[in-house]
């Protein structure tokens, strides 16, 4: 039977009703490991063009000094941080992916560590608001999902600045204790401030999508806690959120539609190894077993080929990339730089790894086929100037649920991307606390962990 309430209403009246009980254990097992994914490209992020010049203009905003940069050394207001850790934790093209697409990690940590180090929030506030925003990013998600895949990004938006935006603005309605009304003013405010375009890929706005979405998430709910308005049922309608995002799939009762089940712990996450957009990942696995099977020097290399499918290929648009972030979008510099190096980590994505001269020249050597129908994965072949050809398949991207990264693996990564400002006690100390950030008292103590960088 179909509620005379509004679906808008019915999700804010589930939001502020969830406590840490409700949550399956299998979530918040997931959370820790996505929380330290995300502040070790965090710190990472810090490191690069977009990192430093966000940084620089962050700081001549001012602000009242509440809120950790992490890795920054300074404090600002939970907005402009959440920013700027949304952002650096994405511009490496190296946090999660959800299965619904798009990658809520970013801005969810973001949003989550900036808001709840002002509130003082404990632990379980903080993985409860998380998990929360995941979950309202995922049924929002719902109303894109088609046939045809995405109808967002089918249409060139990038759906990183939409739905987590409604994620974010829940998980700032839930750490600020916001009633039913002033939830659905929150959402209603973050609808208006979606934004992202799939174009901007290759670029510094790519990483900064993530950033604007998650403080524009934490503005609606700051705002709607003052009594700023919004329309109360921004999802139902012909001109709500819902029929906008999804047109043709735009029903708003899917995001009511099994709100609750707990897409985290039921359906996972990717956390990925490659450093690189998700089109290649199959690919470059293929490559990499090929490679670990049999060493190869770039001279011995006569070609590279590689079956894709024919969808993909647009979100792989760069085919002689000259600058680290172009090389994130290119299928011929992921299998370079496994062809290279065995590996396609953070550091194979700087301008000076994909101007490398051999880069440049075996890039030429690589062969894109778009396979249309069939399953998701890649074929790869090698082919040696002695005759020989190595060939492998891969249909599970490795970093997938199917297919999950190891513990060692994920602490391995934290250490690789955190390494780039931190040393190893200060990493370990990061480690530890997200091992048990449900438990801690107070978030205080891991963004005073993140937030200045010790010898």
């Amino acid at each position: 039977m179909t509620s005379d309430r509004s679906v808008t209403e019915e999700v804010a009246e589930w939001i502020v009703g969830v406590t840490y009980d409700d949550i399956p254990a299998a979530a918040v097992e997931r959370l820790r490991n996505g929380v330290l994914d995300s502040l070790g490209n965090q710190f990472a992020g810090m490191t690069v063009r977009m990192g430093k010049l966000l940084t620089e203009w962050v700081k001549a905003q001012g602000g009242t000094p509440e809120s950790t940069v992490t890795g920054g050394g300074f404090k600002t207001t939970p907005a402009l941080a959440t920013l700027l850790n949304g952002a650096t934790s994405h511009a490496l093209e190296n946090d999660d992916i959800a299965t619904f697409s798009s990658h809520p990690n970013s801005p969810l940590t973001a949003g989550a560590l900036a808001l709840g180090e002002k509130l003082d929030a404990s632990g379980e506030d903080f993985a409860t608001a998380w998990i929360v925003g995941w979950e309202i990013t995922a049924q929002t998600m719902k109303v894109c999902l088609g046939p045809t895949g995405n109808d967002l990004i089918n249409r060139g938006w990038f759906n990183q600045g939409f739905q987590e935006t409604l994620g974010t603005a829940a998980l700032a309605a839930k750490l600020l204790g916001l009633d039913v009304t002033q939830t659905r003013h929150a959402l209603g405010h973050a609808s208006s401030a979606m934004a992202g375009v799939m174009k901007n890929r290759g670029s510094d706005t790519k990483g900064f999508t993530a950033g604007n979405a998650a403080m524009h998430g934490v503005i609606a709910a700051e705002l709607a806690a003052t009594g700023f308005t919004a329309n109360l049922d921004i999802f139902d309608g012909e001109q709500g959120v819902a029929r906008l995002l999804g047109l043709d799939n735009g029903d708003p009762e899917r995001i009511r539609d099994g709100l609750g089940t707990w897409d985290l712990a039921t359906k996972g996450e990717t956390l990925r190894l490659h450093a690189s957009c998700a089109a290649a990942a199959w690919s470059q696995d293929a490559l990499q077993k090929i490679v670990r099977r049999r060493p190869t020097t770039h001279d011995e290399i006569e070609s590279i080929e590689a079956e894709i499918p024919d969808f993909l290929t647009s979100m792989v648009p760069f085919h002689l990339p000259q600058t680290g972030l172009e090389a994130k979008y290119s299928l011929e510099y992921d299998l370079v730089a496994i062809a290279l190096d065995g590996y396609a980590g953070i550091h194979q994505y700087s301008d000076e790894s994909v101007l490398r001269p051999e880069a440049q020249e075996l890039m030429q050597r690589v062969k894109t086929i778009p396979v249309s129908g069939g399953p998701m994965g890649s074929r790869v072949v090698l082919k040696l100037r002695n005759g020989e050809e190595l060939e492998e398949t891969v249909n599970i991207s490795h970093g997938t649920p199917a297919d999950p990264l190891s513990q060692d693996e994920i602490d391995g990564k934290f250490h690789e991307t955190a390494g780039t400002l931190v040393g190893e006690a200060q990493r370990n100390e990061i480690l530890g606390l997200c091992r048990r950030i449900e438990t801690l008292s107070s978030v205080r103590e891991l963004a005073d962990a993140v937030g200045t960088i010790r010898s």
